[in-house]
């Protein structure tokens, strides 16, 4: 990894009483208890009593580098995923960190994420676990890049990795080496090298303790200061490929397109061995029966033949060993298992042709199945209860990235809305047939088709006024930037590209922008986030209250 450039030097500061109790009672509260039985909801209680000798302790701790080593014993919980029970790999390890410690981390992840963002350092398509970014602003990168290929009428293949437990893996070595070309030196380093050294566990399985374990790689989960030392660790995977690499945590997926399939195979195949061989570097191991690709395209745009994408662990210029060779499986529509027809994304099922048709699927049957828990609860809670119900159970994966789902066909948004309609006349015990706009609008809810335009227009707020994501800042220019001599009646919207088929005028690279675009002036020019997002609703549920006269 090269030296940045043009970096400070981060420096941990120190503290004080009325910093330390802040930094608790900004803890999340929990009754779970470390090793020693101590809840952040019990230091919360205690926290101006305990604040003066805390504040003593950890400025030492930040002047001199040293972490305290009582707090270093964890107590570790295996949470079972999916698949079989019997087998270790299917459980992950969450770190139950003494109580005491995260009031410290929490002190230097500040400093830390400040340091980064101050200086730029985290990779741009980096999504995960900071501030103001989402697994939505990851996919509509890709699905942006995928549609603009398809309307150039090209192809785009995406490879999806799976890292084999990636944060437990994480070289404590590698990891120091990888910060002190990150501005982090001195006693800041020290500090973080002390942290990381000399750490213990106990397995923690129904109440039964394991003895102690020292613990000598990975970043835990569950510490404060794991998941952003993680992101630390993988930052420079981008600089090995010229594939558009993005990123949520260690769930890492490249693209890239071509109008020749061949071409665009062999690209992929010599990139992807760039990035096999950092993942050896960094010793960190790709899970090869979970990785898969695919290949993107228009419907009438054939395959002729079956292409592979090879993972090739081997080194470029060396004798090729046929072990570190494997042929990746391809998802597509014909795959013989149903389960291998479309790929999950981020809790997005992504088909190659973008129908999203696979996702509808996952959402309606998810939905119907909680129709029968609202329907089963309707008799013995309150209205309000109800209600909360809904927005648990319906709602929330309603507005799961909503913006994409513009371009589904009307045979699956009507599927949609008949769920939701459902539910909405089960929370408000109405007949089976009743009516269901004058419940929406009763109950201030937005119906599916609103909320899909709901998330386009709050998504272009974001980038209208500059809050989204640097990543996102020359995805959209204004017909005013792109052509500054033309006196343009509509020179304050954005531009919109020439659609070469209707399926791009419903991508999200064209459909975000023209919501935008439609908006009346009167709210486009609220740049306050939470009065926009009030005058918004508003705006929405007016357009329900004009169809009703």
């Amino acid at each position: 990894m090269p030296i940045l450039d043009n970096i400070t030097n981060l420096d941990l500061g120190s503290t004080s009483q009325v910093h330390v109790c802040d930094i608790i009672k900004s803890l999340q509260t929990k009754n779970s208890c470390d090793i020693e039985g101590i809840s952040t909801k019990l230091l919360q209680k205690i926290s101006i009593e305990v604040s003066w000798p805390l504040a003593h302790i950890f400025r030492l701790s930040l002047t001199t580098g040293i972490f305290p080593s009582k707090l270093k014993l964890s107590r570790t919980v295996p949470i079972f995923k999916s698949g079989r029970s019997d087998l270790c790999d299917n459980y992950r390890p969450i770190a139950l960190l003494s109580t005491l410690s995260k009031v410290l981390e929490k002190m230097v992840s500040v400093q830390l994420v400040n340091h980064l963002d101050r200086n730029k350092i985290l990779y741009k398509h980096q999504y995960g676990f900071q501030r103001n970014k989402s697994t939505e602003h990851s996919i509509i990168h890709a699905l942006n890049y995928i549609s603009q290929a398809m309307n150039d009428n090209k192809y785009t293949v995406g490879v999806f990795f799976d890292l084999k437990k990636a944060f437990d893996v994480c070289s404590h070595d590698i990891l120091l080496m990888k910060l002190s070309k990150m501005g982090i030196v001195g006693n800041a380093l020290e500090w973080f090298k002390s942290y990381l050294s000399d750490r213990s566990q106990v397995v923690d399985i129904n109440g039964h303790h394991s003895r102690p374990r020292k613990i000598k790689i990975s970043v835990l989960q569950g510490s404060i200061l794991g998941p952003i030392l993680f992101l630390c660790f993988i930052n420079d995977l981008h600089s090995v490929t010229s594939l558009l690499t993005l990123m949520y945590a260690d769930d890492t997926f490249t693209l890239d397109s071509h109008e020749d399939l061949n071409t665009l195979i062999y690209t992929i195949n010599t990139e992807i061995n760039k990035m096999a061989v950092w993942f050896r570097a960094n010793k960190l191991a790709v899970n090869i029966n979970k990785t898969k690709y695919m290949i993107f395209r228009m419907k009438g745009k054939k395959i002729d033949n079956h292409p592979n994408i090879i993972y090739n662990e081997n080194e470029q210029n060396t004798p090729q060993d046929p072990s570190l060779l494997t042929v990746l499986e391809r998802y597509h529509d014909n795959h013989t298992s149903t389960d291998c027809r479309s790929y999950k994304l981020l809790g997005i099922y992504l088909d190659e042709h973008l129908t999203l048709d696979a996702h509808v699927n996952h959402i309606c049957s998810k939905l119907t199945r909680y129709l029968y828990c609202i329907k089963q609860a309707k008799h013995i809670i309150t209205k309000g209860g109800l209600k909360s119900l809904y927005y648990a159970l319906i709602h929330s994966h309603l507005t799961y990235c909503t913006s994409i789902l513009f371009g589904i066909t009307e045979k699956n948004k009507s599927r949609i809305e008949k769920v939701q309609k459902k539910a909405i006349r089960i929370m408000t015990n109405s007949t089976y047939n009743a009516h269901t706009m004058p419940l929406f609008l009763e109950h201030s809810i937005l119906p599916f088709n609103k909320l899909i335009q709901q998330s386009q227009i709050s998504f272009m707020h974001a980038i209208e006024y500059k809050y989204a994501p640097t990543s996102f800042s020359h995805v959209w220019t204004k017909n005013n930037v792109r052509m500054p001599t033309q006196n343009l009646r509509n020179a304050n919207d954005y531009y919109l590209p020439i659609p070469r088929t209707e399926t791009f005028k419903k991508s999200t690279f064209y459909a975000l922008p023209s919501a935008w675009n439609d908006l009346p002036i009167s709210l486009k020019i609220q740049e306050n986030k939470i009065t926009f997002k009030w005058a918004l609703k508003a705006h929405l549920l007016d357009d329900i209250r004009d169809i009703l006269g």
